[in-house]
């Protein structure tokens, strides 16, 4: 987390409040954000990943003057009236005057935001200026001049992410990530040709597997299948292009082809669990279930390959072996009980042994899984009516020093509340548990989600507030504010300035797609809103997105389209709320 403002959090624009307050923001535009070193900032999110490759050059640098520290707070202020535009071009100016990066990508962020393109390529190639060695700032740049078909510009920052990136695989990913999302296919593979032509230290091997990335993304899956072969004939042992290409393959309806690059793979790495459990699920799918079962029954017999036997032998339909493998379950002796009982429980569960899945967890004592076992304990104690019990066992957890068991025992008592349909009672529960551990995130954000769920507006805005003004970057929450604001009241401006910042940072979540089109639908952009609304039903078959899209074409008098898609949510869950409650509301009966 980082000590920045929330990005439109509102301001007072006086010139003198910014000179009293410099010394504070000096500070909080100091701090980068904290993120995940491990994360490849993707194509979709190129202004937020904040601190990826940096230099810590950033670390501690005051703004210039009091000019930067004015255009800051204007920005914020003119951002929080709803003025994205007027926003950008102040944010732009203070990151032109001033020689801080944290304020150059504030304002590439802002930009992005906004749409602004052209203005997002200025602030992002500032902020490569003063930040070159971070590539979250090449990649800011090089995603918005695509965007504006400056690809001489555009092939600049993609060199010099080549070059902090060392030619690897990943850097190569990024780059045909980033080439991806011109509107220009020939133009990005031109210009991809020309980045070849100057990069001696790259594997042909990784070009290869870095174009397939590229012609997937253009659609050609005959031209990804050609050069993702190319890339195994380059480097025949590496796995991640032998199940590149098979996954490829399988695309194409080549299922034998797939099947033999999948085989491959796996005969490299034959302990390797994941890929021999996807080859033999490949098997199954191509007709060959017994080969399936051969290949899983030659594996070490783990607990979890076990577990995955009886998993899949139940999707086979297949019962009576399933039970027979539970039984072998029961009788095999593993040095590590605990790891026995963890997965042999979920074996029990997927079985229907409800009680015997509660005794299992009930070994698992101890080591990293014994808070997972003892939640899911809990739950299914809850669901079998034995609701004291459930509630005591995790009233014990309370004890445990671990601030993540509190934390988790807090949270699962509230679940099993709601899930009971005693919302209110839940309610207390979290209450209770924010007052215990006040600077909890999860806390307060589950509060809020069920302090709107009950209609409290203001109680669900004030805990989403207090958790932004921690984790200004939080998209979960920043969505959660805009589609309460969006849902529940007419605060329409607010509430899409929120969910476009939640879409920045996260631009391929569906429940944030989904916020994406509803507050489009509640401001009657009515072609834009079916948009992200079947985007987001295509991303997740969540019964509640398709309750909104059917409302949008509903709406619009494309009646049997809304109840084509009411019906697939039906599929899915017919007792889902907030689809029952649309379809009510509508008054439509079929």
């Amino acid at each position: 987390m980082h000590t920045l403002p929330s990005l439109f959090r509102i301001a007072p624009p006086a010139r003198w409040l910014a000179c009293c307050l410099a010394a504070c923001l000096a500070a909080a535009c100091a701090v980068a954000p904290e993120r995940d070193e491990g994360r490849a900032t993707g194509p979709d999110d190129p202004a937020v990943a904040g601190a990826q490759g940096a230099s810590g050059n950033e670390a501690r640098r005051e703004p210039t003057n009091d000019e930067v520290m004015y255009r800051v707070f204007a920005a914020e202020y003119l951002g929080a009236e709803g003025d994205l535009p007027a926003a950008v071009g102040e944010y732009l100016e203070a990151a032109m005057l001033s020689d801080d990066p944290e304020i150059a990508r504030r304002a590439t962020r802002v930009a992005f935001a906004a749409e602004a393109w052209q203005q997002a390529a200025m602030a992002a190639d500032r902020w490569a200026v003063l930040d070159p060695q971070n590539v979250a700032a090449h990649e800011s740049a090089a995603a918005a001049m695509l965007t504006v078909n400056d690809y001489v510009g555009a092939e600049f920052h993609v060199m010099q992410i080549l070059d902090l990136m060392n030619d690897s695989t990943d850097g190569w990913l990024l780059v045909s990530n980033l080439l991806a999302q011109s509107s220009d296919p020939a133009r990005a593979d031109a210009t991809l040709e020309q980045i070849l032509s100057r990069r001696e230290k790259a594997s042909s091997a990784d070009v290869f597997y870095a174009r397939s990335q590229l012609a997937v993304q253009a659609r050609n899956l005959q031209q990804a299948f050609e050069l993702a072969r190319r890339a195994v004939e380059s480097d025949p042992e590496r796995i991640e292009f032998l199940t590149w290409a098979g996954r490829l393959a399988l695309n194409l309806k080549l299922p034998e082809t797939g099947l033999e690059y999948i085989r491959r793979a796996w005969e490299l790495e034959p302990d390797d669990h994941d890929l021999a459990l996807a080859y033999a699920d490949l098997l199954a799918r191509t007709g060959d279930v017994e080969g399936a079962r051969t290949v899983m029954r030659e594996m070490e017999q783990t607990p979890d390959v076990l577990l995955s036997r009886i998993l899949f032998e139940l999707a086979a339909s297949e019962r009576a072996t399933a039970e027979e493998l539970f039984k072998a379950f029961d009788a095999t002796d593993y040095a590590d009980l605990v790891e026995k009982s963890f997965y042999q429980a979920q074996a029990a569960e997927a079985l229907g042994y409800g009680q015997r899945a509660v005794e299992l967890y009930g070994q698992v004592e101890g080591g990293e899984r014994a808070l997972a076992a003892a939640l899911r304990r809990a739950e299914l104690l809850a669901q079998q009516g034995n609701m004291e019990q459930a509630r005591s066992e995790l009233a014990e957890l309370r004890l445990q020093p671990s601030e993540l068991a509190v934390e988790e025992s807090w949270l699962a008592e509230a679940r099993i509340l709601r899930e009971a349909g005693d919302r209110d009672q839940a309610f207390r529960v979290l209450d209770h548990a924010v007052r215990e551990m006040p600077r909890s995130v999860p806390i307060l954000y589950t509060r809020a989600l069920l302090a709107a769920e009950l209609g409290w507006v203001d109680t669900a805005e004030q805990d989403l507030r207090t958790v932004l003004a921690r984790e200004p970057e939080n998209a979960a929450a920043l969505n959660a504010l805009g589609y309460t604001l969006a849902d529940q009241t007419e605060r329409y401006d607010e509430a899409e300035a929120l969910i476009r910042q939640a879409y920045i940072l996260q631009p391929n979540e569906p429940s944030i797609i989904d916020s994406m089109g509803w507050i489009a639908f509640k401001q009657g952009r009515y072609d834009e809103a079916e948009e992200f609304l079947r985007r987001a039903w295509k991303l997740d078959r969540n019964p509640e997105i398709a309750a909104h899209l059917g409302e949008v074409l509903w709406t619009s008098g494309r009646k049997e389209d809304a109840v084509k898609v009411w019906r697939e949510a039906q599929e899915v869950d017919s007792q889902n709320p907030v689809l029952m409650e649309t379809l009510e509301r509508l008054g439509v009966v079929f």
